[in-house]
């Protein structure tokens, strides 16, 4: 009827309704951080932004700092975002230092992203429970490619894939690490997506994290002229390095 209302979804035109729903999309990466042929040195490690206690290290009540944790098995990288504390995951190769001493990594930025509005009990979530967490981290292994596993439509067997996988508890410390993150929407129709819907942005991005000794984007040769001979020495050295980090 004209003029009413729907609780699960949308009238979107006249006699037209549209249900509230949500899409999921998950990147696999196997990752191989600063790593050669058949090495395998990454380890995986979350930030989160953290105030500081009120006290004589917060004596204006406005100071905070990232905090580090190492994620050593596999049921311990089951992790969800966390905009509030800014939490992003950093893959370092732990034999490779840049010129600070620090491991050269890449960090996992996530992007915006919601989880499953379903109860546990859920029968879509017994062969997609890999929507159960916004990150899954794997060692590699041969054959595991699906994070629903081989065939989760027609598959008898509940929690197939990375549920499954990760049971093993395998270290990720020293190995070659594989990052699954699952990144959503919830799509809440609108009258402005029918008769064709414009467009809606979601994604995550992998940014280098002390993988190069300065900004990649400097990449300006320096000045031929005599008289900036000497101011262009110092810019010349850190470029031949970027060079050769490129």
């Amino acid at each position: 009827m004209p003029g009413e209302s729907r609780k699960y979804g949308t009238t979107i035109a006249p006699g037209l309704y549209a249900p509230v729903h949500q899409h999921f999309f998950v990147a696999r990466m196997d990752m191989a951080v600063d790593c050669k042929p058949n090495e395998a040195h990454n380890q995986v490690v979350e930030v989160n932004v953290k105030v500081e206690s009120a006290g004589t290290h917060n004596v204006h009540n406005n100071a905070f700092y990232a905090e580090e944790k190492l994620l050593k098995s596999e049921l311990q990288a089951m992790r969800d975002c966390d905009p509030s504390s800014a939490r992003h995951w950093i893959v370092r190769n732990t034999r490779t230092v840049n010129r600070t001493g620090q491991p050269t990594g890449y960090r996992l930025v996530p992007g915006s992203n919601c989880l499953p509005l379903a109860l546990p009990e859920a029968k879509f979530l017994r062969r997609a429970g890999f929507l159960k967490h916004n990150l899954w981290v794997t060692q590699y292994k041969r054959g595991e490619m699906f994070p629903g596993g081989e065939f989760p439509n027609q598959n008898p067997r509940i929690h197939e894939g990375l549920p499954t996988w990760v049971k093993n508890d395998r270290p990720l410390e020293e190995t070659d690490i594989v990052l699954w993150y699952v990144f959503g929407l919830t799509h809440i129709p609108r009258l402005e997506d029918w008769p064709v819907m414009p467009v809606e942005h979601i994604g995550f991005m992998l940014m280098p994290h002390g993988f190069f000794n300065c900004s990649p984007a400097v990449d300006v040769p320096p000045s031929s002229s005599d008289a900036d001979v000497k101011e262009a020495e110092s810019p010349k050295a850190i470029q031949n390095s970027l060079i050769s980090k490129l």
